[in-house]
């Protein structure tokens, strides 16, 4: 469980891209065969650590425009300046 844990810990400052960038390398060894049944595992925990950051950033980003449009629509219903 410790393992879990700093994995998520070590995923927590990543960006989007540098996540999905590592879950890529990840998704290609466990594919390609070459990693042994341990650390196939090892690895799938990490992805699973990755997708969910990227989960978390991609609902981060989405609340974010959301919060634009809302701001853009009540700014669009009062004032008229063309």
């Amino acid at each position: 469980m410790s393992a879990k844990r700093s994995t998520a810990k070590n995923e927590d400052g990543l960006s989007f891209e540098a996540a999905l960038e590592r879950l890529e390398g990840i998704v290609q060894r466990i594919e390609s065969g070459d990693v042994g049944l341990e650390q196939a595992i090892t690895e799938y925990e990490q992805g699973m650590a990755l997708i969910r950051r990227c989960k978390e950033v991609l609902a981060r980003a989405e609340q974010r425009v959301e919060e634009l449009k809302r701001q853009q629509a009540e700014g669009d219903g009062g004032d008229d300046e063309e």
